[in-house]
């Protein structure tokens, strides 16, 4: 079983069925997520492994929750998949966000209180670029005076220690 995508095939390594009859699936390279949750026809959007912040699933309400990473100062990106059990998905979920990690820092600015800087890759594709971001700890804000550029420079001390 296989799904295309630009430039070729990518083999499924994992699926499951959510609670609507549609599916999502796993590859080496990304996740194929509904566009929407309200049914709708079946489309799907490519999701790179390297822009999954998190994942996490409420067996209570058998919701599997998935965070994409976005723009600095915005929500992440919430897709909540209603399925029975994740199973094997859930696990490729773990193991490929995990794989896509290659830099994780954390840097004080304030007393703790710090900045999370993280550097990711696809993890299918060992030459493709690293996209980085940041995440303020809880009780920093980015309009306090000093705390973005604080973090910038966290970023950029980060990237530059370790040259990728």
């Amino acid at each position: 079983m296989s799904v295309a995508s630009t430039g070729g095939k990518e083999h499924i390594l994992a699926a499951v069925e959510l609670a609507n009859g549609r599916w999502v699936a796993g590859t080496r390279a990304a996740v194929y997520l509904p566009t929407d949750a309200t049914g709708a026809p079946a489309a799907v959007r490519r999701v790179g492994w390297e822009t999954i912040e998190r994942a996490g699933w409420d067996a209570e309400t058998s919701v599997l929750h998935i965070y994409e990473t976005t723009a600095f100062g915005t929500p992440l990106r919430a897709t909540d998949l209603s399925v029975d059990d994740p199973g094997r998905f859930g696990q490729l979920l773990r193991e490929r966000i995990d794989a896509s990690v290659l830099v994780q820092r954390h840097v004080p600015l304030a007393g703790k209180r710090g900045v999370r800087v993280v550097g990711r890759r696809n993890p299918a594709d060992p030459n493709a670029e690293v996209v980085w971001n940041f995440v303020l700890d809880k009780g920093l804000e980015p309009d306090q005076p000093g705390v973005l550029d604080a973090a910038e420079a966290a970023l950029k001390s980060v990237r530059d220690e370790f040259g990728i």
